[in-house]
């Protein structure tokens, strides 16, 4: 079985349409219910965690596959706890862990750029671009709790979209090199 043979690509994509449909709903919907979003949000936690794992374990022959279980585990984690606290608990929590979330998230994806990159990918810079900036936003929802809770959602929905945005370019991007190493 070859090094860089990618099993199930198109969960990445399928993880960043989730994405992009959590950022577009909160962007959409700024001053819908709380509780709503809260579930929403607490519930794809737990499903992009379970979709992150099965990627993870599908593709334990390649290099970076612990990362993605990593990224799996901690979604699956916070979307355990998330459901399982109260209302009031989750709006508290929800503010720090979606900054640290996106971090996390952010310097992941960064780590799977360079990769591209190390693989000749030619769009490997938007990627960068677009894990930096998610990164970026990631100190904007840690810095500013303070701000009405629908600033904090826009800049979470924005991060969404970024992350949703990279998540899809990267599957893509995994089955044309997938496609190209299976030709040599």
């Amino acid at each position: 079985m070859d090094y860089y043979s990618i099993k199930n690509w198109w969960m990445l994509p399928l993880i960043g349409i989730l994405f992009i449909i959590g950022g577009i709903f909160m962007i959409s919907k700024p001053f819908a219910s709380i509780e709503a979003m809260t579930l929403l949000f607490s519930v794809s936690f737990f499903v992009w965690g379970i979709f992150e794992i099965i990627f993870s374990f599908s593709n334990m022959h390649n290099q970076n596959w612990g990362w993605y279980l990593a990224g799996g585990i901690l979604d699956l984690l916070i979307g355990i706890l998330l459901l399982s606290s109260s209302f009031f608990s989750q709006m508290e929590i929800f503010a720090f862990f979606m900054g640290f979330w996106i971090m996390f998230k952010a310097c992941s994806l960064l780590g799977h750029t360079f990769e591209l990159k190390h693989l000749k990918y030619k769009n490997w810079g938007w990627l960068l671009f677009l894990s930096i900036l998610a990164f970026v936003l990631s100190f904007l929802v840690l810095a500013v709790p303070a701000l009405a809770l629908e600033t904090l959602l826009i800049f979470v929905s924005i991060s969404l979209l970024f992350l949703g945005t990279f998540y899809v370019m990267m599957g893509f991007s995994v089955r044309k090199i997938d496609k190209s190493i299976e030709v040599l």
